[in-house]
């Protein structure tokens, strides 16, 4: 996520319901792509990343020898 600025649009609601907005670059395209989901929507998708990167790097190496 490239240049992701946060822009809060709404300060009244519950901390999870919260709706936080990023931009977010699109690939092949000079223009960014504005992107809204509540701040727990935001933190799944976080947890989810990291799980998957964890996952790679975790894996066990395959060892071909001749």
């Amino acid at each position: 996520m490239i240049g992701a600025n946060p822009a809060f649009a709404s300060n009244n609601a519950d901390e999870g319901e919260r709706l936080i907005c990023k931009r977010q670059q699109e690939t092949g395209s000079r223009f960014g792509k504005k992107v809204c989901k509540t701040a727990k929507e935001w933190e799944e998708m976080s947890e989810q990343h990291r799980r998957g990167l964890g996952e790679m790097v975790n894996r066990p190496q395959i060892e071909i020898r001749k």
